[in-house]
């Protein structure tokens, strides 16, 4: 079952993932304002947990926040940053491609989309999170 896998756990904090993308060179980090969108992002929830509506809004809204990441996102998660994004992006598309029905995702294609380098650069993200941002 999808839900199962230890990649669904980026899925759950995975909102989170949304935030990292590679910054553009010329974009001041802000971590401060990287926090915030983490937890604008949580806030947004899972969109295999709304109906298809909704979750088509949850992608848009987390999509407009994962471009305001880009200009914020802390220097020393660059690298972590891209792989995360990439592969959250991947599951985006996945997401949207079974009209957010979780039964209907490929097992295959979804542990694609988490490797163990994504799952490596999630867990990274989310000890960054922990230690810098104030719960």
């Amino acid at each position: 079952m999808i839900r199962s896998h230890p990649a669904r756990r980026m899925v759950g904090f995975g909102v989170a993932l949304l935030l990292v993308v590679a910054a553009c060179g010329d974009d001041a980090a802000d971590p401060e304002r990287f926090c915030e969108i983490n937890d604008e992002l949580e806030q947004l929830g899972d969109p295999f947990e709304v109906d298809p509506d909704e979750a088509r809004d949850v992608v848009r809204q987390g999509r407009l926040l994962l471009d305001e990441a880009v200009k914020v996102a802390p220097d020393e998660l660059r690298d972590s940053v891209e792989v995360a994004a990439d592969s959250f992006g991947v599951f985006l598309d996945l997401a949207e491609s079974t009209d957010f029905d979780a039964s209907q995702l490929d097992e295959a294609d979804f542990e694609a989309a988490f490797s163990d380098e994504a799952i490596a650069a999630a867990q990274a993200l989310e000890e960054w999170l922990d230690a810098n941002c104030s719960a």
